[in-house]
C-alpha cells in the first residue's frame, strides 16, 4: 500500500499546497449503478473490469476541460496526479492535455500514475485495474514509474478494503503529497477515496474544512483546498 516510494523530506518545503481534486467522469459502472439504485449483482459483473468512461462521462470531461482552460487552471497546476484505473486517466488525460488540436502555447503539467490513490479496493470488477504494460500503450502521456506492479497486486478477490483503510492511505497519499515541492497539485480519483482522505484529514489531523468540502463529489466534479503549514502535524 505504501506505493510512493521514499521521498526524501526537503528542508525548504512551500508554506501552503493548493490542492484541485477531481472525481472521475460518469464511468459505464455508475450507468448501472443508477438504473439499479444501489450496489448489487451487476456491479460484479466482468463486464465492467476496469470501468471506462460512459459517453455522458466523456462530455462531462469535455465541459470541465472548457471551464479549466478559461480559468487559467492549466497554466497553474505544476503536477497532476492520476489513479491507475482507466476511468481516473480518461478523465485526467482528457481535461489535462485534451485534443491535439489546442493551443500550443499551454505549459502541460507532468501526469503521474499512482496507486495510492485509487479507489476502494476490493470484491467489484470496476475498481481491479488492468496491466501497466497495456495501459501504457493506451495512455502515453502519463508517468508510471512509480507503479511497482504490472498486474494488480492491491485488488482483492473475497472483500472491499474498509473504510478505516482507505482513510489512513489517504493521509499517506497527502503527506507524501506535501512533502513534494510544488505547491498547486491536481489530484484525479475517486468518490469514496476523495471523501475519506478529506474527512480524516478534518477529523484526524484538525485541519478546518467547510461541510460542504466534505461531502460526496459528483462525478467529474473539481473542488480546491488549501492546505497551510501551520494548520497540519503529519503523524508518523
Amino acid at each position: 500500500m505504501d506505493s510512493c516510494g521514499g521521498q526524501p523530506l526537503r528542508l525548504s518545503l512551500p508554506k501552503f499546497k493548493t490542492l484541485y481534486l477531481v472525481r472521475h467522469a460518469q464511468g459505464i459502472h455508475n450507468v448501472e449503478l443508477e438504473k439499479k439504485g444501489e450496489i448489487g449483482d451487476a456491479h460484479l459483473s466482468p463486464k465492467l473490469f476496469d470501468a471506462p468512461l460512459s459517453p455522458k462521462g466523456i462530455q462531462q470531461v469535455s465541459e470541465q476541460r472548457k471551464q479549466i482552460l478559461e480559468s487559467g487552471l492549466l497554466n497553474t497546476v505544476e503536477l497532476v496526479i492520476t489513479s491507475p484505473l482507466r476511468r481516473a486517466m480518461e478523465t485526467a488525460v482528457g481535461i489535462f492535455r485534451g485534443h491535439k488540436d489546442i493551443n500550443l502555447s499551454h505549459n502541460f503539467p507532468p501526469i503521474l500514475a499512482l496507486e495510492i490513490c485509487r479507489e476502494r479496493m476490493g470484491l467489484y470488477p470496476c475498481d481491479r485495474r488492468e496491466s501497466i504494460s497495456t495501459r501504457r500503450i493506451c495512455f502515453p502521456e502519463i508517468d508510471f514509474t512509480m507503479v511497482e506492479s504490472d498486474e494488480d497486486a492491491l485488488w482483492r478477490e473475497e472483500e472491499r478494503e474498509n473504510l478505516e483503510e482507505v482513510s489512513a492511505r489517504g493521509l499517506r497519499f497527502l503527506k507524501w503529497l506535501w512533502e513534494r515541492p510544488e505547491k498547486e497539485i491536481a489530484v484525479v480519483s475517486h468518490g469514496i477515496f476523495l471523501q475519506q482522505t478529506l474527512r480524516a484529514l478534518h477529523e484526524k489531523l484538525s485541519v478546518p474544512l467547510e461541510d460542504s468540502v466534505l461531502t460526496r463529489f459528483a462525478n467529474c466534479e473539481l473542488r480546491s483546498i488549501r492546505i497551510d503549514k501551520s494548520a497540519v502535524t503529519w503523524k508518523q
